[in-house]
């Protein structure tokens, strides 16, 4: 792929495409996660803090994903409707602050990068 196929920065193709690769992301850290909350499991045979962190990472990565849906279901709506589209404002509509940033990066670099994991939370 050479340049001139690159999709323009803020566009409908590259929001799609960071989308995908945030997705993809998203599914690994599912993974991950339930991975070790099996592992947890099996040593302690109860739940602990750590499990309790663990399961509140899948709440997490649930509301990541349902961002996603949400922003693909729009854009799709877009395209069926061949109606203008500002990608700005698609991604302003993303209830989920740390989302809203991570595609906003991810179109500003022309293409998507990881980003630090969220702060655990803590639980009371």
């Amino acid at each position: 792929m050479n340049d001139t196929d690159l999709p323009a920065t803020h566009s409908l193709q590259s929001l799609l495409g960071a989308l995908a690769v945030i997705t993809r992301e998203v599914a690994e850290h599912l993974e991950t996660t339930s991975s070790g909350i099996g592992q947890e499991l099996m040593k302690t045979g109860s739940c602990s803090s750590d499990v309790m962190v663990r399961l509140q990472d899948f709440d997490r990565m649930r509301q990541q994903l349902t961002a996603v849906g949400d922003v693909l279901e729009h854009c799709n709506s877009l395209i069926l409707h061949a109606a203008p589209h500002n990608v700005d404002a698609i991604v302003a509509s993303v209830s989920m602050r740390q989302m809203r940033h991570r595609i906003q990066a991810a179109l500003d670099q022309g293409r998507p990068t990881a980003v630090a994991e969220p702060e655990i939370e803590q639980v009371f």
